[in-house]
């Protein structure tokens, strides 16, 4: 009953916490959207807008695996995710980067 009896008991409370960590960050937002409706739709069109620019994203990526990236363990399908995840970052990056001036410019002009 020495150290290793310690250390499941300290792996089982991680994975009860973990547990409860997890629940916490789902239940919580899943229970206040129910809630408030007007805020989830919100909420809602957020994720929505980011699963359409992720789809746009990844039907202009490309599969192509180069032989350096081979020794990596590279598939076609993880270039491809690769490949969206970098469009995505450039679209979302240069759609706040037009979305801030134009709210700058809006707020000059009031």
């Amino acid at each position: 009953m020495g150290s290793n009896f310690m250390i499941d008991l300290g792996l089982y409370l991680v994975y009860f916490l973990l547990g409860a960590g997890v629940f916490a960050a789902v239940g919580f937002p899943l229970l206040e959207m129910l809630r408030n409706v007007q805020a989830a739709k919100k909420s809602l069109m957020s994720v929505g807008s980011l699963l359409i620019i992720f789809g746009l994203s990844y039907a202009l990526s490309g599969n192509e695996v180069l032989d350096s990236y081979q020794k990596f363990g590279i598939t076609p399908g993880s270039s491809k995710l690769i490949g969206a995840s970098l469009i995505m970052l450039y679209i979302t990056s240069i759609l706040t980067l037009v979305l801030l001036i134009v709210g700058e410019i809006l707020n000059a002009l009031r």
